[in-house]
């Protein structure tokens, strides 16, 4: 974990880094990835803030407190920032297991049970009349892993899409 403090109207010491630094080892239990936090710590009159934005998984999270002392608002703000990590994380493991219950769901037809998958994405996609070669360079420059296009050979629907092998697969409807 990269740790950046920053002092704002306020003289550096070693034992609010020491303090800070020591608090935020806390939350390496929760992040996976190597993260990035940036710590500003300020006082403006009687009001002393503390500041922390927590990069790390491909998300910011921020958390600032304002006390009468800089040592509470440094622990207040990480409790703050412990809530919303644990949020975070709950809210990634339960997507994880929405994914895994409807695989299990859908794997269970096989064994001849009734498949009960659910609908979990929905999205209105565009079908543009095209050759498959167009297609193919389409597929290239996309993001996705297929493109649905009306075959302009066969003036059907068919479906292009990458394999795993790194090949392109097509699909064509029957007549």
């Amino acid at each position: 974990m990269q740790l950046d403090i920053t002092f704002k109207n306020i003289d550096s010491t070693d034992a609010l880094k020491e303090y800070a630094s020591k608090r935020l080892s806390k939350l390496d239990k929760y992040v996976d990835k190597p993260s990035e936090i940036h710590v500003v710590l300020s006082v403006e009159k009687r009001r002393h803030i503390a500041d922390v934005t927590l990069s790390a998984d491909g998300v910011a999270i921020n958390a600032v407190e304002i006390t009468e002392d800089l040592y509470s608002a440094i622990d207040m703000v990480m409790d703050k920032l412990e809530r919303q990590v644990k949020k975070h994380k709950e809210k990634l493991q339960g997507k994880k297991g929405q994914t895994k219950t409807q695989f299990a769901e859908t794997s269970g037809a096989s064994e001849g049970k009734a498949a009960k998958g659910k609908v979990v994405y929905e999205k209105d996609y565009f079908i543009k009349p095209m050759s498959i070669d167009e297609a193919v360079l389409q597929i290239d420059v996309s993001e996705n892993d297929f493109i649905l296009f009306l075959n302009t050979a066969s003036n059907r629907i068919s479906l292009l899409y990458k394999r795993q092998d790194g090949d392109l697969g097509l699909v064509e409807p029957m007549a």
